[in-house]
């Protein structure tokens, strides 16, 4: 009689090698063993305490670290001495968004986190297997010789070098278990993180270079020039949020942030509108290798090629995708909206009579609040937390999982969907900045992560908590 198949141990979003940026020290260097120290102990602690099966015997895992588990995006050393230099815009904006590139961030975040690796290495020596589920933050792994590193860097550390490489793989979609998970990171679903198209990351005229993407854009020609405006975060900032980050500003710092903004902003509508133009030059060539992308998702699954195509479908287009919907995410569409309005308004009143133009300012502002509200409806979505439940729902449906694994939004959640269970188990990013608790004190560890055990109708998911204390 076989073992059991593996149970499911689920992490989102690691972001290993996201201190490591300018003002670089020991702060960043504490963050970097702080993370390693817990993700050790996580890992010995569930190698040494596997689940029963479903025959009731201890079963290995399979462990799905669930994207931004490599932090390529925020991670801004610069080569130095005898490596290669960096060229002038490198200098300015931080290393260029390349395989090579990709390749050598990959090099130093396993030079600072080698007690992470060791960790995943015995894990895979233990029986186990890995998997990493690309995300927005390490899209860089689309490319061999990053994916190919990573399984070196792994090796490097195992009792059994030569076998690692049959027990760690990469989705650069989603993972999926008939009858019982699918597991995918979800930014895909976020116009703002989301590459042109997210299974193929690339310039289409040089495909060793990432595609354009909002939030990549942001970091290299905004976040690296504007060392005071923090990475971490900022997506869940309100109005007075950014506000008060610009009273602290006041004066030149303020200026220059706000030139770089303009900077960046046109640098991504610019590279975002020659991207277009290259795909639709290539249109042909790409959809045909698109098709038999996803004709190979087919194949791996064992899922028919229509239903691949329907979870296709639900992903929402980037920001960039057009002039007007740049527009709608900059709110510049309300700015016009209320130009228009304004202009309209007085020229009713130079041109009419006060009583005329007094009832066609009311019919104007019920044009303007329709417009209003017509805008609102076609925004790019900015928080995707709330749609992930509802595409959770959905998925279920197209591929019959128990269990939908989103992650991405870093908000940790269990719900139940009916037959099904959406499950996002959070992130591990805040944890190296928290206050560690002592032992014996109330748990607040922001560390969670989920388990999937028992298959088809006794699936079960759960949400738990790492105790990461001092």
């Amino acid at each position: 009689m076989g073992r059991s198949a593996p149970n499911l141990l689920v992490v989102s979003d690691l972001h290993l090698g996201g201190p490591l940026r300018p003002p670089f020290g020991f702060r960043a260097l504490r963050q970097v063993a702080r993370l390693d120290r817990e993700l050790s102990r996580f890992l010995a602690y569930w190698s040494a305490h596997p689940l029963p099966g479903d025959d009731g015997r201890p079963a290995p895992w399979t462990l799905v670290l669930n994207g931004d588990t490599i932090d390529f995006l925020h991670m801004d050393l610069r080569p130095e001495g005898e490596e290669a230099a960096p060229d002038e815009d490198e200098d300015l904006h931080g290393l260029a968004l390349s395989a090579e590139r990709s390749r050598w961030k990959l090099d130093q975040i396993a030079r600072f986190h080698r007690r992470s690796l060791r960790a995943l290495a015995r894990f895979v020596d233990g029986g186990n297997k890995l998997v990493f589920v690309v995300g927005n933050h390490d899209a860089d792994l689309f490319f061999r010789t990053v994916r190919d590193g990573l399984v070196q860097h792994i090796a490097a550390h195992s009792k059994a070098p030569e076998a690692v490489a049959a027990k760690v793989s990469f989705s650069p979609w989603f993972y999926y278990e008939e009858g019982r998970a699918y597991i995918e990171h979800g930014h895909r679903f976020d116009p703002y993180a989301t590459f042109p198209d997210p299974l193929i990351p690339v310039d289409p005229a040089a495909p060793s270079r990432l595609a354009p993407n909002f939030g990549h854009w942001g970091l290299r020609y905004f976040c690296n020039r504007v060392r005071t405006f923090p990475v971490h975060d900022v997506d869940t900032w309100g109005v007075g949020d950014f506000l008060r980050w610009g009273a602290r500003m006041m004066g030149w710092p303020l200026l220059r942030a706000a030139w770089q903004s303009v900077v960046f902003l046109a640098r991504y509508l610019i590279d975002a509108l020659r991207d277009g133009v290259a795909r639709r030059r290539l249109m042909r060539a790409e959809k045909l290798r698109r098709r038999e992308r996803l004709a190979r998702f087919a194949r791996k699954f064992g899922m028919p090629l229509a239903r691949i195509l329907a979870l296709d479908n639900l992903r929402l287009p980037h920001v960039g995708a057009s002039v007007l919907r740049y527009m709608q995410a900059l709110y510049l569409d309300r700015v016009a909206l209320v130009g228009a309005f304004v202009t309209a308004t007085v020229a009713a009143f130079a041109l009419l009579s006060p009583s005329t133009a007094a009832f066609a300012t009311m019919g104007l502002l019920g044009v303007a609040w329709l417009g209003w509200r017509a805008l609102a409806d076609a925004r790019p979505v900015q928080d995707v937390h709330p749609l992930l439940g509802s595409l959770a729902r959905r998925i279920a449906w197209l591929t019959g999982a128990r269990v939908v694994v989103f992650g991405h939004t870093h908000r940790p959640v269990l719900r139940r969907l009916g037959r099904a269970h959406f499950l996002n188990p959070g992130s591990w990013e805040h944890l190296p900045r928290q206050r560690m608790h002592a032992r014996g004190e109330p748990c607040d560890c922001d560390a969670r992560f989920g388990v999937i055990t028992g298959s088809q109708d006794a699936t079960r998911p759960r949400l738990m908590r790492w105790c990461a204390r001092d």
